[in-house]
């Protein structure tokens, strides 16, 4: 529009301007004021109208993590419940064991033990274990059992209920040495309802004696002399006020003691008596007798106990020891075999014996006998020499006194001498049944006087020693050939001929007299002409040739005694074959080598061995063949 039209219409009267111009409206400070708070509202109103109104997926979406929420903290807290009701801890099991801990040896106790459920859950499959030494006596019929260095009685208890208590006795008669303690030990085994595994609750107690009520003791001279007879006593005594009834006492004898009686006599065997009551501060004593043998300076254990039976085992309320020594008898003997130094001897050997005598106190004793006795089927009794003394056939006795040996009628303070005899053993042992067997060759010596110096009475004068031969087995290896034999039948030029070929049958034989051996192995060589035909009788026989060193060897783990008298002999035979060569006519041939047999002696455990000589083609054995038909011919 032109101004000046513009200005006509401005200043026209009763004209409105339309389509008027307006001013910005930012320009318009009311206007662009509620404009601009319109729209920021419109535009929150528009954003919280997205925020609220959600789709459909998302509202599923949004339900389906709520209810996976809530689940879990429900599972969490259900868990957390569980473990809450059923969680086990075994420390709210109770165990207690009560006794007495100070107590007499032999006075009965009773062991109390208690066990209560402070859990939650019943207890199943319970198990109560009660241990307690083996030198004590459990009262009751309850079985008992060895675990270990303790005995074991076992009670079963069906189960426990929560807060359930349960309570057993166990009445021990406890027994033991003074001031050792005694240990008792509970072991309580179950299994929870809610568990799949066991558990076990264990608890310990000691008592400790204080003192041992039956009191023992023996009447034993400290020092003795081998072979004195001893005639000692043993006491008892019940010092306490309680009385021991169904008691035993049982005495155990040292290497070397030989029982001849006792009062009042034993009720089993020579050393078991049955004391039926013991009653308070009653005492007793048993009288003994009995010789007592051994070395000088060996001690000699005497123990006795009393106790009860238990089991079929003897259990001992108290003990006692005594231990007196084997001192030097006033007068001593010694014998030696001079020619053997092993102590085994051979049949048909020649033994000579030394004995040694001496006064080995300071006062002189006599006269002086000395005396020895041969105990033995394999002595020759004819062949016993004893120069100064005198051999009774009768009892097989040589003495040496003051008759023989003027020596002997008075032996000064530490004198002695030496006395000689011998003997053969025979060749030839008799063999006539199976007890035949482990020959010994026993002497004992004895020396006496029968008048006993003042200095010296009481004490025995005697003197003994003792001395045991074995006789090894004798076993006797023979070998025979034959051209002409049934067993194993032969072929070939007789006498043998150059290039052509002759067998024999060879016999192995072995007897074996007095003791069983063991291991026992034949060898021989077969000379490069000799050939193995590898026929055998019996076949069951372990004989072996080994070609590349031509050594031929049969094996027999053992040959018992008495093979060849009381047991046919044992042999193998085996078959070789002779191809003579040139170099050899005129002569008679090597068939087999010298053979030799060795084996261990299992009574006397020496190695014995024995061979035989070479087999030629003579065949010595076989009538037939001779030295003429033995020759190699061409």
């Amino acid at each position: 529009m032109e101004l000046d039209d513009l200005k006509r219409q401005l200043y026209k009267k009763g004209t409105e301007i339309n389509n008027r111009p307006h001013p910005p409206e930012e320009f318009d400070l009311g206007r662009a004021s509620l404009t601009s708070s319109r729209a920021e509202e419109l535009k929150w109103q528009e954003e919280s109208k997205k925020q609220i109104f959600l789709s459909v997926k998302q509202k599923r979406w949004a339900a389906l993590g709520l209810v996976v929420l809530v689940l879990a903290l429900g599972a969490a807290l259900g868990g957390i419940y569980w473990w809450w009701a059923h969680s086990f801890d075994k420390t709210e099991v109770a165990l207690d064991i009560f006794g007495t801990e100070r107590v007499v040896s032999g006075e009965e106790v009773n062991y109390v033990v208690r066990i209560k459920n402070n859990t939650r859950v019943n207890l199943q499959n319970a198990k109560l274990e009660f241990l307690f030494p083996t030198n004590s006596v459990i009262s009751d019929d309850r079985p008992v059992q060895k675990q270990g260095d303790l005995n074991l009685t076992v009670k079963n208890i069906s189960g426990l209920a929560p807060g359930q208590e349960s309570q057993e006795t166990f009445k021990i008669r406890v027994l033991g040495d003074k001031d050792t303690q005694q240990k008792f030990l509970v072991k309580f085994s179950y299994r929870p309802a809610n568990a799949s595994m066991d558990f076990i609750n264990e608890k310990d107690f000691s008592s400790t004696i204080i003192s041992v009520p039956l009191v023992l003791g023996f009447v034993l001279p400290e020092k003795m002399v081998s072979g004195q007879t001893l005639n000692f006593s043993l006491k008892y005594v019940n010092t306490s006020d309680a009385t021991f009834s169904a008691s035993r006492l049982k005495i155990e004898y040292p290497d070397g003691f030989v029982f001849d009686g006792a009062v009042p006599s034993p009720s089993e065997g020579n050393n078991l008596w049955d004391l039926s009551e013991i009653g308070s501060g009653e005492e007793g004593k048993i009288i003994l007798k009995g010789v007592i043998n051994g070395n000088e300076g060996d001690s000699k254990v005497f123990k006795a106990q009393i106790g009860m039976a238990q089991n079929d085992e003897f259990v001992a309320f108290a003990q006692t020891l005594s231990s007196p020594q084997i001192s030097i008898s006033p007068l001593t003997v010694e014998q030696e075999i001079t020619n053997v130094s092993d102590g085994q001897v051979n049949l048909g050997q020649l033994l000579s014996y030394k004995l040694k005598y001496k006064n080995t106190t300071d006062v002189t004793i006599g006269p002086v006998v000395v005396s020895l006795k041969i105990d033995s089927k394999a002595v020759d009794f004819g062949s016993v020499i004893v120069p100064k003394g005198f051999f009774n056939s009768l009892d097989n006795i040589i003495t040496w006194n003051a008759a023989s040996l003027s020596g002997l009628e008075s032996l000064a303070a530490g004198n002695g001498g030496e006395l000689v005899f011998s003997f053969k053993v025979k060749d030839k042992l008799a063999i006539g049944g199976l007890a035949d067997k482990n020959f010994t060759i026993n002497t004992l010596a004895q020396i006496d006087s029968p008048n006993t110096p003042l200095a010296l009475t009481g004490t025995s004068l005697a003197g003994k020693n003792q001395l045991a031969a074995k006789v090894n087995s004798r076993l006797v290896l023979s070998m025979r050939g034959y051209y002409n034999d049934r067993l194993l039948p032969n072929s070939g030029p007789l006498p043998p001929r150059v290039g052509q070929e002759t067998t024999y049958t060879i016999y192995w034989e072995l007897l074996n007299i007095s003791n069983d051996l063991t291991g026992i192995t034949v060898e021989a060589y077969l000379p490069s002409y000799i050939h193995w035909k590898g026929n055998i009788y019996p076949k069951t026989e372990d004989i072996k040739y080994d070609e590349s060193a031509g050594k031929l060897v049969w094996k027999i783990s053992r040959l018992a005694a008495g093979t060849g008298i009381l047991w046919p002999v044992r042999q193998v035979v085996f078959q070789v074959g002779f191809l003579p060569s040139l170099g050899q006519v005129g002569d008679t041939a090597v068939v087999v080598k010298e053979v030799q047999a060795s084996g261990k002696d299992s009574f006397t455990e020496k190695n014995i061995t024995v061979s035989a000589v070479e087999m030629k083609s003579d065949m010595p054995s076989d009538s037939s063949v001779g030295f003429e038909k033995g020759r190699v011919q061409n």
